[in-house]
């Protein structure tokens, strides 16, 4: 997040990203695919995603825009942050890349006029939430101005009731740090209270135990992160539907969250279910969901106010979708044929009916490359059996089990005779362990042959080549050159495949 441009203590004026740059990643939920993806279930007819414009506020360095605007070129992107550092750095990848279809402009949003209707998709992330009331106020009125009749805007931000606990924290560690006047200091005296309140807290104390778990968390962060989102001179929780009574002042309204399985009940008791989701006003339910599992932080869809929303998506809708899933079986078959499939973050369905099990095992196989919901239907399929599928896929995704896409993801299963990655990923590999997959995530390669390996996909090498040109560079680095040079690089591309990072 960045766009907010403030003073350090006992310093002129000066941004504090570029003081501390903010590194720039790519973020899923953003992606125009997933945007389109929830439009269209909720009864937007949003523009094809090839060919859309994108517009993102507080865009720092262009981690998170640079990748779209790859792998969409016959797309538009525009990006606009107050801090010149990072714009600088931003439109330096962009020239290396060579890319025509993205901009970057230092400007504070207060100084932005976009063309009316000019974009398909807005995207602030993690930008509402640290800034002030009136930047606040113009970044919901920008996502009114710059929507396109069918467009749709992303705005991520600290929630109530859960954000108190990160408040209370947040206190602790403004207050120890307050007399610090370089963000290093700020950043160490910040970090060495967190170690203290972890071991000065108990889990046998309720109060000791919720904080220490929540002070486990920031440790876990970057330093970049750490000052700019914790230690920020503004970081402000608010209530869903203050949020939503703020957008329906600028003419918009509650789409969906980025995160379609948020939307769910859960784990909600079914009594208190009943008496306080069951309501009919979509923003009561929400806000009393987050009152209920106790929200830190939302990624909220938004559309023009005048739309008439269908507020329960419709299976069919998916027969034009395609999906995706990591999801296995987990064991035998039950003695009626009952299949339980299970993905990476626990979710799990267990299913007997025949062309679900047959679907959710081919999408598993097919990871992580998307199928069309049309492709998993036999030709012979029966219309009960078309509705039973596009049911259990929808129930699927509630459950965080599959994803739906609009516009699947161009990559490869499999290593082809000449592996191709993408510019992006070769340019990062040269110089970090972080790079951007297709499925618009950054992962890790932590070795350096792995990186090498990566850098030299351009699509013209194969197999010979490769192997040829990792000898040479472990005799140079004066590694020795292992006997199954060959046998490991077949390894390693596949691995490779599975991380979504090679081209189709």
């Amino acid at each position: 997040m960045t766009g907010l441009t403030e003073a350090l203590p006992g310093a002129a004026s000066a941004s504090l990203y570029d003081a501390v740059p903010y590194p720039g990643h790519p973020f899923a939920q953003t992606h125009p695919d997933r945007l389109a993806t929830l439009a269209t279930l909720f009864g937007l007819e949003p523009p094809p995603v090839e060919r859309c414009r994108v517009l993102e506020l507080g865009c720092g360095d262009g981690g998170n825009l640079v990748p779209m605007a790859l792998e969409l070129p016959d797309a538009c992107f525009v990006g606009v942050d107050a801090a010149e550092g990072a714009i600088a750095r931003g439109r330096g990848l962009i020239d290396a890349l060579e890319l025509p279809n993205v901009e970057l402009e230092a400007r504070p949003l207060e100084e932005l006029e976009p063309l009316a209707g000019g974009f398909d998709y807005v995207i602030a992330h993690g930008l509402y939430s640290w800034v002030t009331a009136p930047v606040r106020d113009r970044l919901l009125a920008l996502c009114r101005e710059a929507l396109s009749e069918q467009g749709v805007a992303y705005v991520s931000y600290n929630a109530l009731p859960g954000g108190r606990l990160r408040e209370a924290l947040r206190d602790m560690l403004v207050f120890h740090a307050a007399a610090d006047e370089q963000p290093g200091q700020r950043v160490e005296h910040a970090r060495a209270l967190l170690h203290l309140l972890m071991e000065g807290w108990s889990e046998d104390n309720e109060f000791g135990a919720i904080m220490r778990r929540q002070a486990g968390r920031l440790l876990e962060r970057s330093d970049e992160t750490l000052f700019h989102d914790e230690l920020a001179v503004v970081n402000e929780s608010v209530y869903f539907h203050e949020f939503a009574a703020h957008a329906g002042r600028h003419g918009l309204q509650y789409l969906a969250e980025a995160d379609f399985f948020e939307m769910q009940i859960g784990t909600v008791p079914e009594p208190v279910a009943g008496e306080l989701l069951g309501v009919e006003d979509p923003l009561r339910r929400e806000q009393y969901l987050d009152f209920l599992k106790g929200r830190m932080f939302r990624q909220t869809l938004l559309c023009r106010k005048e739309h008439s929303l269908d507020r329960s998506p419709r299976p069919a809708v998916l027969a034009r979708m395609a999906v995706s899933t990591p999801a296995k079986a987990r064991g035998e078959p039950g003695a009626g044929g009952q299949t339980t499939f299970e993905g990476p973050s626990g979710s799990t369905l267990t299913t007997d009916h025949r062309l679900v099990v047959g679907a959710l095992e081919r999408l598993g196989r097919s990871w992580p490359a998307a199928l069309w919901v049309r492709e998993l239907m036999p030709a012979r399929a029966s219309e009960a059996e078309r509705a039973a599928l596009c049911d259990a896929l929808l129930r699927c995704y509630a459950g965080n089990l599959v994803q739906l896409h609009v516009h699947p993801p161009g990559l490869a299963t499999s290593a082809g005779e000449l592996p191709e990655a993408s510019p992006l990923a070769r340019h990062q590999a040269r110089s970090g362990e972080l790079v951007t997959n297709l499925r618009h995530i950054s992962v890790r390669i932590e070795d350096e042959l792995g990186r090498r390996l990566v850098s030299l996909l351009d699509g013209s090498c194969d197999r010979a080549a490769l192997t040829a040109e990792l000898g040479a560079w472990l005799e140079r680095a004066g590694q020795e050159v292992p006997a199954d040079l060959g046998d490991g690089l077949e390894r390693s591309l596949q691995g490779l495949a599975g991380l979504a990072l090679l081209r189709r």
